[in-house]
């Protein structure tokens, strides 16, 4: 069984060192530091626009490398080449960017000239040409040791994104495992590959497909498709609220017993809550319920949430845990429910 699970966390570390390692190994190829940005300070900063993603404007710069500027300190900017803009309301612009004072940031549109005022822009980014600089992500490690009781933890998550205009793709992978003297191996191993179709009033679409394996509860694998349509209720610079419905068809492989095909519908929900004063500090939850349709009766509900603090630039200090419930657990004698908690060092790129 430690084997299995070994084998497991092994393929899930590969494929995420495959995704990551041309993109840490690419040559970088900056675009001229052109755009400008004005403080309400009356200082202006010649830069290049990254993105405004949580109330932080990300620029890079000659003298100060790439910072984060809170979004409430700008009074505006000015970006040259293709931008995607999403205001509060959900709308999307794409164009070049140029602040009118008292009037707002105006977007010079192919059907004209759009004109938002700064508190309403909720992000905004700079749509790169290279695949390499529209990747984006974070790798968080942590390991924990006993010696009394020589028990080893080790947990590990993996994420990257690629985002394009109207759509996003993300990739994740999760590993977590325990050894202990005398005592079976345990393990909870996840990877999974999605799309996002974004689409006007913060409306957006969802295809994933996914694997993931918890012995714990009674399964060496569930692999399967999910589709769901989504929207953002909240979208300011502060906090996040995504709702999301759809069906989720998999295939489950139990420790004991013979495997069996599913349809389950799922509900979901995603809060984020951010602040970007120093030390920028993330708090993140995630809920799923899924209820069984042809296993009628069955129902499951995992939980996620996540602490970020900076600890310098890039790097993070993390805390993460999960709960995973089972009304009807696929091997009989499996626990109905699991749970972890873990610290990690967390690095973003």
């Amino acid at each position: 069984m430690g084997r299995y699970a070994r084998r497991h966390a092994a393929v899930a570390l590969a494929t995420a060192l495959a995704l990551l390692l041309p993109g840490l190994l690419a040559p970088a190829h900056a675009r001229p530091k052109t755009d400008t940005v004005a403080l309400k300070n009356g200082d202006e900063i010649t830069c290049e626009i990254v993105s405004l993603q949580r109330g932080r404007l990300r620029v890079k710069t000659d003298d100060m490398g790439t910072i984060n500027v809170e979004w409430d300190k700008i009074a505006g900017v000015t970006g040259k080449g293709l931008f995607e803009i999403e205001d509060l309301a959900g709308r999307l612009f794409y164009g070049p960017l140029e602040t009118v004072p008292e009037k707002g940031l105006q977007v010079a549109t192919a059907t004209g000239i759009e004109t938002v005022p700064l508190p309403s822009v909720a992000r905004l980014m700079f749509i790169e040409a290279s695949f390499w600089k529209r990747l984006s992500g974070s790798v968080d490690i942590g390991f924990g040791y006993t010696k009394s009781s020589e028990l080893a933890q080790l947990n590990a998550d993996v994420s990257v994104k690629f985002t394009r205009p109207t759509f996003v793709s993300e990739f994740n992978a999760s590993s977590y495992m325990q050894r202990q003297e005398d005592v079976e191996d345990t393990s909870r191993n996840s990877i999974s590959l999605s799309y996002t179709r974004v689409r006007e009033n913060r409306q957006l679409v969802v295809g994933r497909v996914s694997a993931d394996q918890n012995q714990a509860l009674g399964y060496d694998l569930r692999a399967g498709v999910t589709g769901a349509y989504g929207k953002y209720f909240v979208r300011s610079r502060g906090n996040e609220m995504l709702g999301a419905a759809g069906l989720y068809v998999n295939r489950e492989v139990p420790v004991d017993g013979e495997s069996v095909n599913n349809v389950e519908a799922i509900v979901a929900a995603d809060w984020a809550n951010f602040a970007y004063d120093f030390p920028k500090t993330d708090v993140e939850i995630k809920t799923v319920f899924i209820l069984g349709l042809t296993d009628w009766g069955r129902y499951r509900a995992d939980v996620e949430a996540r602490f970020t603090r900076e600890l310098l630039k890039d790097f993070s200090f993390v805390i993460k845990g999960y709960y995973n419930f089972d009304s009807r657990p696929p091997s009989e004698g499996a626990a109905r429910d699991d749970y972890q908690a873990s610290v990690a060092l967390g690095y973003t790129f």
